[in-house]
Order: C-alpha cells, then structure tokens, then sequence
C-alpha cells in the first residue's frame, strides 16, 4: 500500500498523499490550504508546498501560478531555483568524491584550479565547505565592479583577479558565495563532466530526482519551470534567469523531488550514512569557537525543536527546506514573489502539524494605534543613528512634510523614505508591504548620554542604536568633496569608479544607472548600502 501510494504522489499535481489517510491530515491539509489561499490569489505568483514524514510525501500542493506571462499554474510537479539552498546537493557530491578517494577535504584547492593566487597559505577543500577560505564574495564583488557574473567563467576570471583574502584561511567563518562557486568547479574537473551532468548522475538520478537539474547550459531545463517575480507598486514583473553560474546555486527542483532527497538523510541511498552523518557535523574553529553551520546546512531549533535548514533567495525567488530530525518530519517552501516569505510560511506549516510537540508559541502583537504628533515633537527623535556593535551602518532619521521616517538607500531611486507612524510615549511603528510590523522605540539613558533607538519586526529582537552627537559626524565642506571626485580604478575588479561632487553631495556615477549618493562616515570614509 505504502509503494502505491508514493506511485500516485508522483503524478498528483495539486494534492499529496500518505501512506496512512485519516481525518486529522484532511483536518490539517484544510490548514494548509487556508493559510496559502489567503495569501496567494490564484492568478499571481505563489508557493508550492511539500510536507513529508520519514521521507513520504504527506501533501505535495501548489497555489498560484508559475508565470504572470502564461498563467501556468503551480503545482507540487514545478520547479524552482533553489538560489543557495542548491549547496548542500554540491556539499552531498563534494563529500562523496571524498568517500571514493577522488578528492580530499584538504586537497590545496589550488592543484584544482590554478588560477587562483598564492595567497601564501593554502585554502584547502575544507574551507570551502565550511566557508573559512578568506575568499571575497562574488556577490559583493559583483556590486563593486558594477556588472553581473553570469557564467562559470566570468566566475572565474573575477575571483582569480583578487590579489587578497578577507582573513587567513582556516581562522574564521565567514560566508561567502565564491565558496561553493570554487567547490562546483573543483567537483567538475575532479569528475571530468559538466557539472550539471555529474549531479544528475550521481545525485538526482539515483535519488529519483528525475525533475530536478542544474541550469548550467549542460543539460536540459525543464519546461515546467516557476520563473521569479519582483513586487512593485505596479505589481509584479517576471524576473527571467540569466545566471548559469554553479556549485553555490542553479539548482531547480520541485517539491516532490525534494521529498527524495529528505528521505536520504534517514535512509541514505546516495552518499551512505558516514557521508551524511558528516554533512551534519558542525566543525570546530582553532580558537575553540563551533562554526554555526554543517556542510550546505545550517542547524538550528525552532520552538524548541532541533532543525536543518537551508534556504535561497535567487530573484524574485525564495526557498527554503526545514527539516525536524527527531520527528522526522520537513516541510519544503517554494516560492517564485520577492515578497512571500517562505521561511515563515514553512514554520506556520510546521506548526500545524507538529504544534503539539513545540514549545508554546510568542504571539505576534497588534500593530500599535496611531496618535498624532505635531512637528516640533517629532523633531526631537530625528537624527544620525548607529547600531552600537557596527559603527560603519549609519543612517538618518529625518522629518519630513510634518513626518517621522527613515532614509534608506535604494539602487534604483537612490534613496527611500520610510515614514514611521507615532503611537506615543517614543513608541513608532510601520507596517510593510508583506504584513510585516517593525517597531521603533526610542528611549533616553539613564545617565543622560544618546537617545537610544531599539527596534524590532514581528517583534523579533534586531538590536539597538544611538543617535551620534553632531560633532561626532562628518560633513564634509564642497572644497573636501571635491578631493574625490575623478576616476577611480581597481584592477582586482577590472572596473572604475566615477565619482562626481555636487554640491554638499559625493556621487557614484554608472552608464545607463541612477546616480547614487555615498554617505559620509568619517573623514575619508563613505558607506552605500547597509554595513
């Protein structure tokens, strides 16, 4: 009964099914589709939705569609770009060369790929895996030299370009995308195959994983693909993949498919229980410190659960795979709108069905009531903030038009403002986009230093600012400005900067781009971005 019923869940396209159906899944399954419908229409982006105990699939569903362009809908049969949560499958392949003799955790990555530098230490495999190689992230590079890295080889050429490291190897953790980037290219030329050939050789194909690839321009892509979207004001607009970059993300599957691969953690029929029993262990750092991440995994406990996780934010894309070792039991959250949230939707499906066994639940609080403040009240609260542990992330809090906000930057407006609702006593709220309230509350100290700003979202703690005191700021006079303006060059990025002073302002300047203000820290220091 138990092989019948897999059979069927692999042709559903709109509903799961368990070995064992009684009223308390239909009362839960009902759950499920009332927390996904109310927040997901039927002819926009959406979520599909897996949940499986022991491996089995106990409902497979999707709500919405693929693509705004077509209108396909989704279903528990689509596949999405998994964006980061596709490095344990390459930590799984990795760790299995090992297992065979082909590679070693601490193999010099450079007998693999000898354009890199000699940095003067070796990074070995092993910090690949565990993000302790010192590698600058390609992401942010990606940012400095103003241009995207869509290929392996554009990768390639940029990293190798880096004529340093952020910290010795093997000393820190760090996260860093070029990791698992590095680690794809490494497993590619061990096996001598594409990459996305060798995945679904070794891992997909064996696992059953018969949907599921890697958008590496090496195999295939599936036609039953959900393309992200990014939410605007206007609505949504197709974010169309230009990336075959590999190792760290490019995997699509589905939420069927996924159900193999979380069955493999129990019953490993790829990699053998030594393998996995070692993706799941969490090394220690020379200064003693546990690095608080497995191999592609991270641990975790949730309501008092343990978990293993991992989620991905390709565009317009979130994934996430959260997975209860003790209960065996994971549900997988794939969405293809920036402004869904999948890790909070995979824990409100987790706590249906496993509710019972957690720990009791903080309630989210109401959204304050609003009061009105007159302008000279608000006054008091604006300023120049600064988290207390991260003296580079400074931003402005200002009053405008008779209203409290925040200034943030924005790459395609330069900047935003954020107004924030008064509700009395230093108390301030906004409510996002999302549903999501953020909370600010601003508090004197006791000995009488810098207004003190805490804040938090869904009343989770963020962490706690003070206002910096006006002499403490820069502000560079138009003489001072002028000193950067030209045309910088870096040759680890291949790229310029043209910076322009205009007036009281320091702009960076791209072709075919908004101009973007850079925010005086210190004296010869400038911030975009946040930290």
């Amino acid at each position: 009964r138990v092989a019948i019923c897999a059979g069927l869940a692999i042709i559903a396209t709109t509903t799961g099914c368990s070995a064992a159906p009684d009223s308390r899944n239909s009362v839960q399954s009902a759950q499920v589709d009332s927390l996904f419908r109310s927040t997901i229409r039927p002819d926009a982006p959406g979520c599909a939705v897996g949940v499986y105990r022991s491996g089995e699939i106990v409902l497979a569903r999707g709500y919405g569609v693929a693509s705004i362009e077509d209108g396909r809908p989704l279903t528990s049969r689509s596949t999405f770009n998994l964006g980061s949560a596709s490095k344990p499958f390459t930590a799984l392949a990795a760790l299995m060369l090992v297992e065979r003799g082909q590679l070693a955790l601490d193999d010099d990555v450079r007998r693999w790929v000898p354009e890199l530098p000699d940095y003067g230490r070796p990074i070995r495999v092993f910090d690949l895996l565990q993000h302790t190689s010192g590698l600058r992230d390609f992401g942010t590079l990606e940012v400095l030299a103003g241009r995207d890295v869509t290929t392996q080889t554009q990768f390639l050429r940029l990293i190798a370009s880096q004529r340093g490291l952020n910290f010795e190897p093997g000393t820190r953790h760090e996260y860093s995308h070029t990791d698992f980037g590095v680690l794809g290219l490494i497993i590619q030329r061990v096996v001598g195959v594409p990459f996305g050939q060798h995945m679904q050789q070794a891992v997909f194909a064996p696992l059953g994983m018969h949907a599921s690839f890697v958008d590496d321009r090496s195999t295939n892509a599936s036609r039953d693909r959900a393309f992200g979207h990014s939410v605007s004001l206007e609505g949504p607009s197709v974010e169309f993949p230009t990336s075959q970059t590999f190792g760290g993300d490019n995997v699509y599957a589905s939420v069927e498919d996924l159900a193999r691969f979380d069955r493999n953690f129990d019953r490993p029929l790829v990699g053998g229980e030594a393998t996995i029993a070692r993706m799941l262990s969490r090394p220690v750092l020379p200064s003693g410190d546990t690095i608080p991440y497995a191999y592609g995994l991270r641990l975790g406990v949730y309501r008092g659960l343990k978990t293993i996780w991992r989620r991905g934010h390709p565009p317009g894309t979130h994934a996430v795979f959260l997975r209860f070792p003790e209960q065996r039991f994971t549900v997988a959250t794939l969405c293809n709108s920036d402004d869904l949230e999948a890790p909070r939707l995979a824990e409100r499906v987790a706590d249906i069905y496993l509710g019972a066994a957690m720990s009791p639940a903080s309630k989210r609080a109401p959204a304050p009531t609003a009061v009105v403040l007159p302008p000279d009240a608000l006054a008091r609260y604006a300023g120049t903030y600064r988290p207390i542990d991260d003296p580079w992330d400074v931003w402005p809090i200002e009053v405008r038009q008779g209203v409290l906000g925040e200034v943030v930057f924005d790459d395609a407006t330069d900047e935003v403002f954020y107004p924030m609702t008064p509700a009395g006593d230093g108390r301030f709220f906004e409510v996002g986009r999302t549903g999501v309230v953020g909370r600010f509350t601003f508090r004197p100290t006791a000995s009488g230093g810098p207004l003190r700003l805490e804040m938090s979202w869904n009343d989770e703690p963020i962490g706690a600012s003070e206002r910096v005191t006006d002499a403490a700021i820069w502000r560079p006079s138009a003489v001072a400005i002028a000193e950067y303006a030209g045309f910088w060059s870096c040759p680890d990025l291949d790229a310029g900067w043209q910076l322009e002073a205009r007036g009281a302002k320091l702009l960076l300047r791209r072709p075919g781009q908004v101009d973007l203000t850079l925010r005086p820290v210190a004296r010869d220091q400038y911030l975009r971005g946040f930290g």
